[in-house]
């Protein structure tokens, strides 16, 4: 990736000053992002919306693991229960010798979501129940990020543009979740609430593609 991010880099100033962008690895878990920026000579704002549908109403919730790696906490986009509406702001300032280099701070907020569902999740080495669900969590982030812009050059006035980039994040959690007449770690309850909060870093990979002009 660095070698992607340096390798011919110059002070070549970007022609479009408002983009429109998506990230097509979200689609993967049906989230749509669209992150739209504008440019102000070496430096930009941007706003970030994103919408995750609910695809299931009952049964079996899928984990993406097992063990640690299938703690339920890391299952929000793989629940396919769930949906989730995600805003956020960027900032990015371009390097004055390496124009197309930027660095990026992101913060966001994201609200997961979905109420009297008949489900279950099975993992043994874990959390686990069965039961009618009602879960809702917020998520706060923090992202500083390095990457490179690409712009394809052409005398259109839209422009295709590609963006790579990686970094590290923060995130905290908090979370509510209500089981109805259901089991929750092998034990019975006919109403369980259960309320909490996490903290979770993360490394961050990833393209994003769109238009400018």
């Amino acid at each position: 990736m660095c070698i992607i991010l340096f390798a011919h880099a110059q002070d070549t100033t970007l022609q479009a000053t408002f983009r429109i962008m998506t990230i097509p690895s979200q689609f993967v878990v049906l989230d749509f992002p669209i992150v739209v920026e504008k440019i102000f000579k070496r430096h930009s704002v941007g706003l970030l919306m994103s919408y995750r549908p609910s695809t299931q109403d009952s049964g079996e919730i899928e984990g993406g693991g097992s063990g640690i790696g299938g703690d339920y906490i890391y299952q929000n986009f793989q629940n396919k229960m769930n949906n989730a509406v995600t805003v956020g702001l960027n900032t990015k300032y371009y390097m004055p010798q390496w124009y197309n280099l930027f660095f990026e701070a992101d913060v966001f907020y994201r609200y997961w979501w979905f109420e009297n569902k008949d489900c279950y999740y099975e993992n043994v080495e874990g959390y686990n129940f069965d039961g009618i669900r009602t879960e809702h969590q917020n998520v706060y982030g923090l992202k500083t990020l390095i990457g490179r812009s690409f712009e394809l050059k052409s005398n259109a006035k839209v422009k295709f543009l590609l963006d790579i980039y990686g970094g590290i994040g923060i995130r905290y959690r908090d979370y509510v979740y209500e089981t109805v007449d259901g089991m929750v770690n092998e034990q019975y309850y006919p109403y369980l609430k259960e309320t909490g909060s996490d903290v979770t870093p993360s490394l961050q990979f990833g393209i994003k593609v769109g238009v400018g002009i």
